[in-house]
Order: C-alpha cells, then sequence, then structure tokens
C-alpha cells in the first residue's frame, strides 16, 4: 500500500534513544496487531548520514523509530537532521503526511520543523502530533528554575527562553490543519516539575499552538510515574497516545 501511507515517526531527545522509544513502538505494533519486528529503524550519525535497519511496511501505519548516535545534541540539530530525514523518506516511499510523537527535546524538534513546512512545499505534512515532556520554555538548571516563571491570566508565559521566543515569532508558520496532544507530569514536589522540566515550561507551548492549530490538548499526569523518563513508558499515556494517532487518524 504504497499510496496514501501515514507513516509514525517516534522520535526521543537529550541523552535518549532506541530505547526511549522502544516500549511506545512495542505498544503500537501489539495495538495494529503486527509483530514486534515490522518497523523501520532510522539511523543518524553525528554528520547526519542515515542509515535504516528493519522494515518500511506495506501497510496504512508504517512505524519509523529514529535515533541519533549522538545524544548530546539540541533542538535545532535535531530539527536539522529530521527535516532531511522526512525529505529522504518521502522521496523513498512517495507519502505526502505523516503523524510523530516526540519526547523532551523531540517534542521541541517538531515543532521547529514543523514551522519548515509552509517554506518547503515538498517536506510532507504533519497531522498529528503527540508532545511528551517537551522543554519548551527551558529545562530546570539550564534556563528554567523551579517555580520563576509562570502561566499569566491570557496564557502567555512571564518569561520566554531564547527556544521559546524563535517558535513564538515564527508563530504563523504552524500548521492550521495539525492535531496536538501535549503531555507533561509534575510528580508532587516542591518543584512543580517532572524533576527535570518544569509543568510551566511544558504548559507554555499552548499559548503559541492553541489559537493556530486545529486541536489541541493537553494533559497533565501526576504522581511517581510522572517522572520525565518514565512518561514514555506509563501505560495510561501509551493507550492515550495510541487511540490519538491511530483511531481516524485521517480525520
Amino acid at each position: 500500500m504504497k499510496n496514501g501511507q501515514w507513516p509514525i515517526l517516534y522520535i526521543h531527545g537529550f541523552r535518549g534513544g532506541d530505547y526511549t522509544t522502544q516500549t511506545m513502538i512495542a505498544s503500537a505494533l501489539k495495538a495494529n496487531n503486527k509483530k514486534y519486528d515490522q518497523f523501520l529503524k532510522a539511523n543518524i550519525d553525528w554528520r547526519g548520514k542515515v542509515t535504516y535497519e528493519g522494515t518500511w511496511t506495506e501497510d496504512e501505519h508504517p512505524i519509523v523509530q529514529v535515533v541519533f548516535k549522538n545524544k548530546w545534541v539540541g533542538s535545532n540539530q535535531i530539527a536539522y537532521w529530521l527535516a532531511k530525514l522526512l525529505f529522504d523518506l518521502r522521496s523513498k516511499h512517495k507519502f505526502t503526511t505523516y503523524a510523530a510523537i516526540g519526547h523532551s527535546l523531540g517534542a521541541v524538534a517538531l515543532v521547529l520543523v514543523n514551522l519548515k513546512e509552509k517554506m518547503r512545499p515538498y517536506m510532507p505534512k504533519l497531522k498529528k502530533l503527540v508532545l511528551i515532556a517537551g522543554p519548551f520554555n527551558g529545562v530546570l538548571g539550564l534556563g528554567d528554575l523551579p517555580n520563576v516563571n509562570r502561566i499569566t491570566p491570557n496564557g502567555r508565559p512571564a518569561f520566554m527562553s531564547p527556544t521559546y521566543f524563535r517558535i513564538f515569532i515564527n508563530r504563523n508558520s504552524i500548521s492550521d490543519d495539525l492535531r496536538v496532544i501535549n503531555i507533561y507530569g509534575n510528580v508532587g514536589d516542591h518543584s512543580n516539575s517532572d524533576k527535570y522540566i518544569s509543568v510551566t515550561s511544558a504548559e507554555s507551548i499552548s499559548y503559541i499552538l492553541k489559537p493556530r492549530v486545529k486541536e489541541y490538548r493537553e494533559y497533565l499526569i501526576k504522581g511517581s510515574n510522572a517522572e520525565h523518563s518514565m512518561l514514555h513508558d506509563d501505560s495510561e499515556i501509551l493507550d492515550m497516545v495510541n487511540n490519538f494517532i491511530y483511531y481516524n487518524p485521517l480525520s
């Protein structure tokens, strides 16, 4: 089924790897009655060269796991490599739309990639996006401090990090045909964070996306399972993501 395919990309973040998205992919394969190895892995080295393992399936929703060999790069570099990957995948498999799940800096990078769509007609169009624990407005200890930044009554964050400000000033490039769910955590300690990303940082992207996209929903997960590196494996989140991405994905 080459025509009309709708691939699903899974993107890890800073210091992540294939282990970051492995449980999400296993859950998606099970939900779609696929075998455990029926997905494509795209390995991107420190120079941006892509090598592939596994299988691009012929069904409606091929799964693509994206793995960066350099785990220490920022969201701008991840976004640059993702754009190149999308062009390469499209040239090979002829799809025009896709969905994506991004954890941590992978979530930020996917928003940055979406800013490029209107200027690059050949780039596949992002239709559904899952953001998990995205540091859109800083990381604790790196541009953010516990309980310092806040969301003002009109939804705007009081302070903007450089990356957030870049997205903000380019906000009119956000796709208006995009459906988004934003998932973030609060472990319940004094920091109001998932131990790495504050609720304010993760939530602040709503000020940019909500007025512009076709659909925007957000979910705050509380408790011990809301820790940054546990969110992508939580069973409640896995069900939420699978239902959002794979149920009626063309709507």
